[in-house]
């Protein structure tokens, strides 16, 4: 006897928006798996804690993007293979990724960096 899948899935929520997964269409993207990581470092707070240990350097009254939502964003799309930093150019308006970086705006251009943001 073979066993259904659920027809949806459930995510952690992003402020007061729910998140899931459904396999009926609608909103699409390719990097739906991302979302378990994206589970397990919340789980784990591995990007909050290694925020925490990074010095930000920025002026803070122009900070637009936090450093632990720049890091899960930088850490994230590498883990989809996307490793180059002009591909944050694109991605950024990506509802999938803001939802991975638990943003409700657009992310960090490449200009706009992790790795500007230190010393």
């Amino acid at each position: 006897m073979s066993k259904m899948l659920p027809q949806t899935i459930q995510f952690s929520s992003l402020s007061r928006h729910k998140i899931e997964a459904q396999f009926s269409g609608g909103h699409i993207t390719s990097d739906a798996g991302l979302l378990l990581l994206r589970e397990v470092d919340r789980q784990l707070g591995l990007t909050d804690r290694l925020a925490r240990k990074l010095v930000d350097w920025r002026e803070s009254g122009k900070v637009k993007h936090s450093l632990k939502a720049m890091l899960r964003q930088r850490l994230l799309c590498i883990a989809a293979g996307y490793c180059d930093l002009n591909d944050h150019t694109q991605l950024r308006q990506d509802m999938a990724r803001q939802t991975l970086v638990e943003s409700l705006q657009m992310l960090a251009s490449c200009s706009t960096s992790v790795a500007s943001s230190l010393r």
